[in-house]
């Protein structure tokens, strides 16, 4: 049914829309998108119906649902030959439950295809979407932080080149986080420079009203301030990423990434305050890394022996703390 599809194709574009600016509508519009295919038969737009799904399924939780989906999607692709939509299923994918349930360096390179597939095909604003997914997933995999600048730099300009502004803006963040991880300097007049930019950049992005660009502004934010020890501003930008999350239909986890750093950072503050003050905060982090390392547990075993090392080394067990920290170093050789 011509009819039919149409509908499923301007839904898609819905899909992207909602996710960035109308969040409240992006559950609605991926339901109506899945009935159309439950409801009319499988077509090749079906794939990226399932797939949004599956992305979104994630949120809840729901990884064994998400997998299964996911998979589904993958496989109507493949066997309708859908390379039109391949960008978009794999950035819902490989950007989505994949993250959660393999290694984040098995993913780059599909990613990396999702981007390649989309420019060959005209898919220019999912292209660029696999293209910042590359490049965030390849900060939390830990790459050579000069590798993943030089990618930014690459990507970015395409950007700008092919007027994909929504799509630069949204992997300033990461952009900012490299840069000052790069630069590596307690020098107070460059840190005032860059606090600065930080300002800049955030009242850029909220004068725009887009809750995930601000969001991941708190997160890799979050985690520069906590590398570099300034502990109350991680904590703040912890604070002000859970409010603004209540609002928005979607968090940003990142594959249990934002729990981790959100676990640090709250250890370190009750080592600087009252402990009894984050000790409910700690607990319920540490609940979620441990289901986060039951799913995907090259990505997250590392990160709870950690911060089960850093609680034992808070109190006082520094036998039992070195041992873990010992088992985290090697978790994190095994697993990548």
């Amino acid at each position: 049914d011509i009819n039919k599809i149409a509908a499923m194709k301007t839904l898609h574009l819905l899909i992207l829309y909602t996710y960035f600016a109308k969040q409240e509508y992006l559950p609605i519009v991926i339901i109506r998108s899945v009935q159309l295919t439950l409801q009319h038969g499988v077509c090749k737009e079906s794939c990226v119906a399932l797939a949004s799904c599956s992305y979104f399924l994630c949120e809840f939780q729901d990884f064994k649902g998400a997998e299964y989906i996911g998979g589904l999607s993958i496989g109507i692709l493949e066997k309708l030959k859908a390379q039109e939509h391949l960008s978009q299923v794999y950035i819902c994918t490989f950007g989505g439950i994949f993250g959660w349930i393999r290694n984040f360096r098995l993913n780059l390179e599909n990613l990396l295809l999702g981007y390649q597939v989309g420019m060959q095909t005209g898919d220019i604003q999912h292209a660029m979407f696999n293209a910042s997914s590359y490049i965030k997933n390849s900060f939390f995999s830990g790459l050579n932080l000069r590798e993943v600048e030089r990618n930014i730099d690459k990507f970015g300009k395409e950007m700008i080149e092919y007027n994909q502004k929504a799509v630069y803006k949204s992997m300033l963040p990461v952009k900012r986080a490299v840069s000052d991880l790069i630069l590596s300097t307690q020098d107070p007049l460059v840190m005032a420079k860059n606090s600065a930019e930080q300002n800049a950049l955030l009242e850029q992005v909220v004068e725009q009203n887009n809750p995930i660009d601000v969001c991941d502004i708190y997160v890799f934010s979050g985690i520069v301030a906590y590398i570099y020890n300034h502990y109350e501003l991680a904590a703040d930008l912890v604070r002000k990423r859970h409010e603004l999350e209540k609002i928005m239909s979607r968090r940003s986890l990142w594959s249990g990434v934002t729990a981790f750093y959100d676990g640090l950072i709250f250890l370190a503050m009750a080592h600087n305050s009252s402990e009894f003050e984050w000790s409910s905060k700690i607990s319920n982090v540490m609940s979620n890394v441990k289901k986060f390392e039951q799913i995907g547990k090259s990505n997250n075993e590392h990160k709870l022996l950690l911060l089960k090392a850093e609680i034992q080394s808070r109190m006082g067990e520094k036998d039992d703390a070195l041992k873990k920290y010992q088992l985290a170093i090697a978790a994190a050789e095994k697993n990548g």
